[in-house]
């Protein structure tokens, strides 16, 4: 193989593992703990770094391949660089730069996204290398809205098949929106730049069932980003060139709302199948400022806000914004949210793990990509629509991420779009050069003119300035191959087997403690990231088998494993609020066979929650979880002051109210507990079924007969299942007040 010959197969190979990376969202493995998130992400790192290692030997070959570092690049690159930085500066670094199994989301990781952008912009130079990618993409997207119909459908071998909001392959209804949001305008592109009618029919095909599947998804944020969109689009109608081709335009929209009318077609035969329409309109028709999850969102910004005054210049650091959500915690969130480990909004997610620097380098980077966009729109008629397009798109994503933050599925199509525009500029090609037909084989291997797609503006001097080896295979591959393997190894197998054997443990029976034993020390051993997450399910498990397990040495075994493990959690991840809390959790619950074990639990889950005051003093569930403690303990004048410390902090919280009226009911202050029980009976239909059970056998224990019968059946209206021991408590109860 000569060297023309090699740089071709390096080529080839490269986008080969482009295109491979596309197929990320279609990966789900229940063998892997959080199945939704690492197998996916694991598989696009992998693909990336394949991708990367022919493209340094493609760069060796022939440096004409290498990065340019135009504005957005720098751009990029910038943000990076203080993503970086911050990270290394932040709260935890570690927890920065390897993130968490349940996200994957860390500077390593956006490493990955980086690399790809880079890449992508530098090798996919071709018209046909874009028609190409973008076509798979869209078929991928197909893909993963037939796996929602079949949850829709409720077919059996899918998952998560009785959610109201379908989430498809994705695991997450938001990210799916995010995820067929690009699909759909990367669709209507193809639609404006291939000719091909075949694929044509597969981008009509395609937009029908991505916007059903969508609109399924019930995602309230992403419709305002793709209405947000759709003006957009409608505000380059109005000021288009005037020279721009009326007929084609009209055809384009008659198209548009053929699709709009199959899609709604498709949207009520789905939606019949399921009992009727009514409840994925509901989530987009009753939006309203007093709505649960819109106001969680509304206190939450006062909490982002603090977070980055104390921190403005560099924040957090990436992943860290549960440290800010703990310590300055707004209690009206109670009992609603009690854990954020990302800020749903991405202004406040970047500016409080970033700083105003990290803010700075985004929207920088944000907003050269729409002037590159918009820019690139008065190339001449044929780019106008191509180009609003994807400015369009790129609207509708910013819009979208105000309500949520970005995952594997919304990065992966925003870097595809950012290479895209960075692959050329057509304002520097000839208006009349000939455009693609759609159809590879009348393609002429060797033309390099302008298409529609983007032409990188070295592709033509590539061929004149090659430079020649004498070996086709450069002497860098030799550290290369070992190098990879490693770092691969490290990045990507080692976490992956960890999430395995932490699923094997799981899985194993809780009499068979031992077993599972051997599975947790091996994952915690083989994660690089993500032991604290790892270590709460081993707290699970223990408990659970000190419950079932026979075996006393066993049960001993586990029980002081786990206890271990936790402390080692404390050590390693000290600002960590929930890490305490999970401690004393497992102290608590198990404290009578922890304590034949030679442990005094009790004690140490105090000392445990007095160190967690400083993390999170503001948070409700903390003083709720000291108080059972000291319950336990025999300390119910101390119960009592946690209990109200829980209740000052935000006194609408029904939860903590009757755990206090329960306090003060077992310290024979009836009286105030009768006038708690009073004041939350009082607020009628915001109490679920275990408030109105609580209340019915508090009002019964302190003689209050009637209102105790009118809460019992509350219980019996809320759930008919519980309608049997309703009514028989509520003759017990009538029985009493006849006495």
């Amino acid at each position: 193989m000569n060297r023309e010959e090699m740089k071709q197969f390096y080529v080839k190979a490269v986008k080969t593992f482009l295109h491979a990376s596309l197929f990320s969202p279609l990966v789900l493995a229940g063998a892997f703990y959080f199945p939704y998130i690492v197998p996916k992400t694991v598989f696009f790192q992998v693909a990336v770094e394949c991708a990367l290692f022919f493209y340094i030997l493609l760069i060796a070959l022939d440096k004409s391949y290498a990065p340019k570092f135009d504005t957005l690049t720098k751009a990029a690159l910038v943000f990076f660089g203080v993503y970086v930085l911050a990270g290394a500066l932040g709260a935890n670094p570690a927890r920065s730069f390897f993130g968490t199994y349940e996200r994957m989301l860390s500077v390593v990781n956006f490493a990955h996204f980086i690399v790809f952008f880079l890449i992508a912009k530098s090798v996919l130079t071709q018209g046909r290398d874009w028609l190409l990618f973008f076509r798979t993409f869209v078929i991928v997207s197909v893909l993963v809205s037939l796996y929602g119909v079949g949850q829709k459908l409720g077919l059996p071998a899918f998952y998560h098949t009785d959610i109201d909001r379908i989430d498809s392959i994705i695991g997450n209804a938001a990210f799916l929106a995010g995820y067929l949001m690009f699909a759909l305008f990367f669709a209507i592109l193809l639609l404006v730049k291939d000719s091909n009618p075949s694929f044509r029919a597969l981008y009509v095909f395609s937009a029908v069932l991505n916007l059903a599947v969508f609109y399924l998804t019930g995602t309230r944020g992403a419709a305002l980003g793709l209405a947000v969109g759709a003006i957009f689009l409608f505000c380059a109608y109005i000021f288009r060139p005037s020279r721009a081709d009326a007929a084609v335009e009209k055809k384009y929209l008659a198209w548009g709302l053929v699709a709009l009318a199959l899609a709604a077609g498709a949207i009520i035969l789905l939606e019949k199948k399921s009992g009727g329409i009514s409840q994925s309109l509901k989530r987009f028709t009753s939006v309203s400022f007093s709505d649960t999850t819109v106001q969680t969102r509304l206190l939450s910004a006062r909490t982002s806000w603090e977070g980055f005054l104390a921190r403005p210049v560099l924040g957090w650091g990436p992943e860290n914004y549960h440290l800010v959500f703990d310590k300055y915690y707004n209690p009206k969130l109670y009992p609603a949210e009690n854990w954020f480990d990302h800020a749903h909004n991405i202004f406040f997610d970047i500016v409080t793990t970033t700083g105003a620097v990290g803010f700075a380098a985004y929207f920088f980077f944000l907003g050269y990509l729409m002037y590159m966009i918009v820019r690139g729109a008065r190339a001449g008629v044929s780019e106008y629509w191509p180009r609003m397009l994807c400015a369009a798109l790129l609207a509708a994503y910013f819009t979208q991420n105000i309500f949520v933050f970005d995952s594997l599925a919304t990065y992966l199509p925003f870097f595809m779009l950012c290479a895209y525009a960075a692959a050329g500029n057509p304002r520097t090609q000839r208006a009349e050069q000939s455009s693609y037909d759609g159809n590879p084989r009348t393609q002429r291997a060797e033309q390099s003119s302008y298409d529609g797609f983007p032409l990188s503006r070295d592709a033509a001097a590539r061929e004149k300035k090659e430079k020649i080896f004498s070996n086709p295979i450069p002497k860098i591959a030799i550290w290369l191959v070992p190098l990879f393997l490693a770092g691969t190894y490290w990045i990507n197998v080692r976490p992956l087997s960890a999430a395995h054997y932490a699923v094997l443990a799981l899985q194993t029976d809780k009499t068979e403690s031992r077993i599972a034993q051997g599975y947790f020390e091996t994952a915690i051993a083989l994660s690089n990231f993500g032991k604290h997450e790892i270590r709460g399910k081993l707290a699970d498990f223990a408990g659970e088998a000190l419950a079932q397990n026979k075996d006393e040495e066993a049960k001993k075994e586990i029980a002081r494993y786990a206890l271990a493990e936790m402390e080692k959690n404390l050590n390693e991840d000290p600002l960590n609020f929930r890490g305490y809390l999970y401690l004393a959790g497992y102290l608590s619950n198990n404290y009578a066979a922890l304590a034949s074990y030679g442990v005094d639990p009790l004690a140490r889950a105090d000392q445990v929650l007095a160190r967690a005051e400083a993390l999170g003093s503001r948070k409700p569930v903390l003083y709720i979880q000291w108080g059972k403690v000291k319950l336990l303990e025999g300390k119910r004048a101390e119960a009592i002051g946690l209990f109200e410390r829980a209740v000052r902090l935000n006194p609408d919280a029904t939860d903590s109210q009757l755990r206090l009226a329960s306090a003060y009911r077992d310290d024979k202050q009836n009286d105030r507990a009768i006038a708690i029980y009073e004041e939350v009976f009082s607020r009628g239909n915001d109490l679920g079924v275990s408030a109105y059970i609580d209340l019915a056998v508090g009002f019964a224990n302190l003689g209050k007969g009637e209102e105790a019968i009118a809460a019992a059946q509350k219980v019996a209206e809320l759930d008919p299942s519980l309608k049997a021991e309703s009514e028989r408590f509520i003759s017990d109860a009538r029985a009493r007040l006849l006495k």
